[in-house]
C-alpha cells in the first residue's frame, strides 16, 4: 500500500530504522533511545501490514522554535517533550484506547514505563477508567500495600480481588498487562470512574440527578455549548446503532458529561497527592474538546495535560490526517495519535440489537 505524503512526512517507527531514523523530505538522521515505548511500537508494527502501523502522528504542527527538519520537531520528540514538561510540573498524560483492543494496553504499559522517573521516590498516581468510585475502597486497600508489602500480597491477582474484577463487566485478561506495569513500578492506582447506579441515574433524570453543588464542584455548571452538545448526543446516537429511542440521547449524553467531570475530578486529587497522574481511558474520555481534558483544564487552567490517542487503521485508508479526532470547529481533539493495527471484532451494532 503506498504512503500519503503525511505518512512519508513524519515517517515509520519500525525496529529496523531505530538508529536512524528518517524525518521529512530532507532525510534527516535522528538516533532516538529505544526505550520501552518506542520498543512495543516497533514489535507491533512488525506484524501489522498497514502503511500507517507503527507512526507517531502530532495533530498540531511545530512551532518555529527548530528547524522544519530538526530531529526536534519529530513527533516522537515532540510527545517525549510534552510528557515530561506535562508529568514534571504536576500534569498528567491520558491514554486513551480501545477497550477490547490488547495491543493499546500494551503501549499504556510501555508509556507507564517510559515516562515514570524511578529514580525519584515519590511515584505519578495511574487513575482507571476502569475502575469505579464504589471499588475505591478495595482499591485504597491495595494502595496502603505499597512500600512495606511484600511482592506477594502487591499482585495482580490480589487487586482483582479487592476490586472484584471478575465481576466488571469490562474485558478480563488484556489489562493484566497495564495492571502489572502499575505494580512492578510502584504507581499508586486510583478508581476513576463514577459508581454504576450513578451512571445509570444521571442517564435517566440527567442534570437533575446531581446536587447543585456537585455539579458546581466537578464544572458540569459550564455548559459546553450547543455544537458540542450536539456533537456528544450525535455520538452517542450512533454508538447505539439506532437500538434506542432518540429521547434516551439526552440523558446518556449527560451520564458521559458526568463521567468525563468525575474521572477528571481523580485526575486533579490524584496528581496534586502524588505529583503528576495518568489517565486510562477510553479515546472518548481522551478527547480535549469536551473529554476529560476539557474539565481539568476548566477546574485547573495552570495543569499541562497531554491527549494521546491509540487509532486503530482502517483496510484502505492510509491518510493520517483522516484520522485525527476533531471538534465541531474542525480543530484536532488529541494532542497525539499513535496508529495501530485493527482488532478482530464482531458488528458492534448485531450484539447491541440483541441486547
Amino acid at each position: 500500500m503506498k504512503k500519503s505524503g503525511v505518512a512519508r512526512g513524519y515517517g515509520s517507527l519500525l525496529a529496523a530504522v531505530f538508529s536512524a531514523l528518517t524525518f521529512g523530505s530532507d532525510a534527516q538522521a535522528c538516533a532516538f533511545e529505544q526505550g520501552p515505548f518506542l520498543q512495543e511500537i516497533a514489535r507491533q508494527a512488525k506484524t501489522c501490514s498497514h502503511s500507517l502501523c507503527g507512526q507517531i502522528l502530532a495533530t498540531t504542527p511545530a512551532t518555529a522554535e527548530a528547524p522544519e527538519a530538526s530531529c526536534t520537531t519529530h513527533p516522537w520528540m515532540r510527545l517525549k517533550t510534552a510528557v515530561s514538561a506535562a508529568m514534571s510540573s504536576g500534569g498528567a498524560l491520558i491514554l486513551g484506547e480501545t477497550h477490547d483492543n490488547a495491543e493499546h494496553h500494551l503501549l499504556q504499559s510501555a508509556a507507564l514505563t517510559e515516562f515514570t522517573d524511578t529514580s525519584n521516590a515519590k511515584r505519578p498516581a495511574v487513575v482507571f477508567e476502569q475502575l469505579r468510585a464504589d471499588q475505591e475502597a478495595g482499591v485504597a486497600s491495595f494502595r496502603a500495600l505499597s512500600g512495606s508489602a511484600t511482592s506477594e500480597t502487591r499482585t495482580v491477582d490480589n487487586l482483582k480481588r479487592l476490586v472484584d474484577w471478575d465481576k466488571s463487566q469490562w474485558p478480563k485478561d488484556v489489562y493484566e498487562p497495564l495492571f502489572s506495569a502499575a505494580i512492578a513500578l510502584d504507581l499508586p492506582i486510583y478508581a476513576g470512574d463514577v459508581a454504576r447506579a450513578e451512571i445509570r441515574k444521571a442517564a435517566k433524570e440527567g442534570e437533575g440527578a446531581l446536587a447543585a453543588e456537585d455539579r458546581s464542584r466537578l464544572g458540569l455548571d459550564v455548559p459546553l455549548g450547543e455544537k458540542l452538545d450536539a456533537a456528544s448526543v450525535k455520538e452517542i446516537e450512533d454508538s447505539h446503532c439506532g437500538a434506542l429511542p432518540k429521547e434516551a440521547f439526552g440523558g446518556m449524553a449527560y451520564a458521559q458529561r458526568y463521567r468525563d467531570a468525575h474521572l477528571a475530578d481523580a485526575v486533579i486529587a490524584a496528581g496534586e497527592t502524588n505529583g503528576a497522574a495518568f489517565l486510562i481511558a477510553g479515546t472518548g474520555h481522551a478527547r480535549t474538546d469536551r473529554g476529560v481534558p476539557w474539565y481539568v483544564r476548566k477546574r485547573a487552567p495552570e495543569t499541562q495535560i497531554v491527549s494521546v490517542m491509540f487509532i486503530e487503521v482502517e483496510d484502505g485508508n492510509d491518510d493520517a490526517q483522516s484520522y485525527i479526532p476533531r471538534g465541531p470547529d474542525g480543530q484536532p481533539a488529541a494532542d497525539f495519535v499513535v496508529f495501530t493495527a485493527r482488532t478482530e471484532r464482531g458488528d458492534p451494532c448485531e450484539k447491541m440489537r440483541k441486547k
